[in-house]
């Protein structure tokens, strides 16, 4: 992949950054700015070029056609504050057109005679072969932005060279979208930690390193307070920690007790024993930041899917797009 600190962005030049700015949005205004805040350094070096970056990436699941609350619009004024009125332009949500998720050939076409050339700056998509994702590159000189470059070095030091004990954190809802990075973490973990729900879904052999909730249920809401002890108890003995997925239905504050003490002790972990922290999702972030920590661990990925399908596969769609 070529790195947009290689690209010949000049005076006029026009930038399709494809980026992830699907953020949540209530009553106009946007609720948490964790994505749109990643941007930054890739926009404004674009701009500090001379380019003209196109923001471009979609909000929500409008499924094809116009949704008013998810219009891009409401970017705006995000957007004018940090890099500046008239120093960039957005596209409307990709999504509103049905094609952006069929990677269909004429709309890559049409993406791409907007600019001069294209970044990807949304690791947390590039698990989908959509048209701004992948045909797009067919088309213009490509390059990746600082923040997908950086989503890589680090999730790569966690799978090739990760410091010892690796303790893995695995929640949410849905086991199949997690199996295959639990399975190739039993192999390369010391440990793997799984949430109730997850763990009543668990039909397989039980390694020794994987470890279950005590409250297994497919109607739990939260992890118990033994398998908590238990899940710190283990914590405390790591150098690397990964974790993907709330551990509870955080939403409501009487589940979030698990994933507040879970990421709690990370935290400390983290910055009293250089304990070197790694979590993402959308709703791990959204999870976190609602406890007031999300800047407190070393790394926060902002994929969620994304991340899961490059653990367990060390590639993307997005990837081999850039890379062809």
């Amino acid at each position: 992949m070529q790195s947009l600190i290689d690209a010949p962005i000049k005076q006029g030049t026009k930038v399709f950054v494809r980026c992830d700015i699907d953020v949540p949005i209530e009553n106009n205004v946007i609720r948490e700015t964790y994505r749109l805040d990643n941007l930054l350094p890739t926009l404004k070096f674009i701009i500090e070029k001379g380019g003209i970056p196109l923001i471009a990436g979609h909000i929500g699941k409008p499924e094809g056609v116009f949704k008013e609350e998810l219009s891009t619009k409401h970017l705006i004024p995000y957007f004018n504050e940090k890099i500046g009125e008239s120093r960039y332009e957005i596209l409307e949500n990709l999504r509103f057109d049905s094609r952006e998720e069929q990677n269909d050939t004429n709309f890559a076409k049409e993406l791409a005679s907007k600019a001069d050339i294209y970044v990807n700056e949304s690791f947390a998509t590039s698990h989908r072969e959509h048209t701004s994702i992948v045909g797009i590159t067919r088309y213009l000189p490509s390059y990746v932005g600082f923040r997908f470059q950086k989503e890589i070095e680090t999730l790569n030091k966690v799978t090739t060279n990760p410091d010892k004990p690796l303790i893995v954190i695995i929640g949410g809802i849905k086991l199949e979208s997690k199996l295959p990075v639990i399975d190739k973490f039993i192999q390369k973990a010391d440990y793997v930690l799984l949430n109730s729900i997850l763990s009543a879904n668990w039909s397989k052999e039980i390694p020794q390193n994987l470890v279950l909730s005590d409250n297994s249920s497919v109607e739990s809401k939260d992890i118990d307070t033994k398998t908590i002890e238990k899940f710190k108890q283990i914590i405390n003995s790591a150098k690397t920690i990964l974790w993907a997925g709330p551990l509870g239905m955080y939403e409501k504050e009487e589940y979030i007790t698990g994933t507040k003490e879970i990421a709690n002790e990370t935290v400390k972990l983290t910055q009293e024993k250089g304990v070197f922290s790694v979590i993402g999702g959308g709703d791990t972030i959204a999870a976190v930041d609602k406890l007031g920590i999300l800047n407190k661990f070393s790394f926060v990925s902002t994929g969620g899917g994304a991340m899961l399908q490059y653990l367990a596969e060390d590639t993307l769609p997005g990837i081999k797009a850039l890379e062809s």
